[in-house]
């Protein structure tokens, strides 16, 4: 194994995609670790281990049989090789005295991120044989001493012992892990400097994960692709879901620069190709030019864009509607393109229905004639204060009820 002051060679190997790229993400922001190779199932982590000869592997595939399978064949093949199986339910824990005689580690995929780190850097320093297991509980007293004898549980930052197997059901744990870096590394962290135009953007997650998001995607010098997302589902999962959909928005964006029909759907196909799930992601896509304030764009059934003029105008609102069904959602989906053109002083507002959904006490929704209303009567004010003043008034009209949905938002306009 790598020496301490040498990087830590990693390869990480799961059959599910959007968990992978939620690995990867994690890694990249750990110090001394060095990424080696990606797998996409066991035969592949078998091979790329006898290619790369990383230190550590982790090792996250949904049949845990499989996963045992592969590990005990590495190790066979190339015993220096320190592995960490990942596992998201109870049942598919190894036992005690497997894990000890198999020298595997065991974390679930279910801590936070910060557990995660921790436990890996136990890994990191931990000598073979002893395994380590992040365990929900302490070890059950009732079991005979041998059988935990060789197992090292991790407290973690907090203090309270970890879950390895679920078995505490924290939500908290469940939502947190991979998710938070996730959200951080992805989201802009402030919105583009555009000649002739002001923008400002905001997402609020209703809890520790959000599944919406938003995007500023540089295509050319003058081209801008803007994105507005929400995926359907809530916690970790939508939180990687929202990891891939944006990642793959970035991808196609860049390859379909003019077209975001063909954006959408090479998305689309990527999402039902790479993923089991039922899960969907509803889309604004737009590409801005800068110079001309021309907008092409496509809606995948997401809640209409508005463009707002001079509200004292004949027509001071446009709705930019939806022009196909959302991303994931079926294979057959079709999505066609629209343009329209921001004069001078324009406002537009893409927004999630976090916003529009919002109840208040009496189960009321906030409604997207609020919505509009406040943007009217305050279209002299900067596109900053208009998001602030659009949210506070989401919270007011809320009062005490608890959030259920994530919000995301983003208020341009050209320049006069």
């Amino acid at each position: 194994m790598s020496e301490s002051n040498q990087s830590l060679r990693v390869t990480t190997a799961c059959d599910q995609p959007i968990f992978l790229r939620g690995m990867v993400n994690i890694l990249q922001t750990i110090k001394g670790v060095q990424l080696v190779g990606e797998a996409q199932n066991g035969d592949d982590a078998f091979q790329l281990c006898k290619l790369t000869q990383p230190d550590l592997l982790l090792l996250d595939l949904k049949d845990a049989l499989e996963a045992r399978k592969i590990a005990r064949a590495i190790h066979q093949e190339c015993s220096q090789i320190r592995i960490i199986l990942l596992h998201s339910c109870p049942d598919e824990a190894p036992g005690l005295e497997d894990l000890a005689a198999e020298r595997l580690f065991v974390i679930s995929r279910d801590v936070s991120e910060e557990e995660f780190k921790a436990a890996f850097d136990r890994v990191r320093r931990e000598p073979l044989p002893p395994v380590l297991r992040v365990e929900a509980a302490p070890p059950d007293p009732s079991l005979p001493k041998s059988n935990r004898a060789g197992v090292s549980t991790l407290k973690s930052p907090t203090s309270s012992v970890v879950t390895a197997t679920a078995r505490a059901g924290d939500p908290v744990a469940r939502e947190l892990y991979m998710a938070g870096k996730i959200q951080a590394d992805i989201l802009p962290e402030k919105a583009p400097v555009l000649s002739g135009w002001d923008i400002s953007a905001e997402l609020e997650p209703a809890r520790e994960t959000s599944g919406d998001f938003y995007d500023f995607i540089p295509l050319t010098s003058q081209k801008w692709g803007l994105v507005i997302a929400d995926v359907s589902d809530k916690g970790m999962g939508a939180a990687l879901f929202m990891a891939l959909s944006s990642s793959l928005m970035r991808t196609y964006a860049a390859r379909f620069p003019t077209l975001p029909s063909l954006t959408m759907s090479a998305v689309n196909e990527r999402i039902l190709t790479d993923t089991r799930g039922s899960m969907f992601v509803t889309a604004f896509f737009g590409i801005l030019e800068q110079n001309t304030g021309r907008l092409i764009y496509t809606n995948a059934g997401h809640p209409p864009g508005y463009i707002i003029s001079n509200p004292h105008g004949k027509n001071p609102i446009q709705a930019l509607r939806t022009t196909g069904m959302a991303l994931g959602a079926s294979e057959t989906g079709r999505w066609t393109q629209k343009i329209v053109k921001l004069a001078p002083g324009d406002l537009l507002v893409l927004y999630t229905d976090g916003i529009t959904e919002a109840a208040n006490p009496d189960g009321v929704m906030f409604g997207e004639d609020r919505l509009l209303d406040l943007v009217l009567a305050n279209t002299h004010r900067s596109v900053t204060d208009i998001k602030h003043l659009l949210l506070e008034e989401v919270h007011t009209f809320v009062g005490g009820t608890p959030r259920q949905d994530d919000i995301a938002l983003i208020v341009l306009r050209r320049e006069a």
